[in-house]
């Protein structure tokens, strides 16, 4: 933590964590959602629920902490826009380049409606976790 202009603020890192787990919750509430209404699994079945929680926590913080590094120096709109572009990012690469057990919500709930809310909600959680860093 260091001092800014008389307040106490998070460094990126910091802040990073809070933002990636913050985000994780809500992306978990969504993938929970989805799975009880269609009656399926949000993990891969081979990973379990410990692993898959680890890992999906895991996932949300490495973006989360890219997001917080990125949008360190700014405020406000700014901030929102960076969430906002890091989170489609997170499904870009999720959608490209990863395999379905390091997906969230493991590919299950692709959909792209169902993936914008998720990534919406991730994006949401990134800023609102920043702002709690940062008092």
């Amino acid at each position: 933590m260091h001092w800014v202009g008389g307040a106490r603020r998070a460094g990126p890192f910091k802040a990073g964590i809070r933002a990636g787990v913050i985000a994780a919750s809500a992306v978990f509430g969504a993938l929970v959602v989805y799975a009880r209404r269609d009656g399926g699994s949000i993990f891969e079945p081979d990973l379990g629920p410990p692993v898959g929680i680890l890992l999906g926590i895991i996932i949300c913080i490495v973006w989360g902490t890219i997001f917080a590094i990125v949008a360190a120096p700014w405020r406000g709109f700014k901030v929102l826009a960076v969430a906002i572009v890091v989170s489609a990012l997170a499904w870009l690469v999720s959608a490209m380049l990863l395999p379905p057990a390091l997906r969230l919500g493991n590919g299950l709930y692709a959909s792209v409606p169902r993936a914008g809310v998720v990534h919406t909600l991730m994006a949401l959680g990134f800023v609102t976790g920043m702002r709690l860093a940062h008092g």
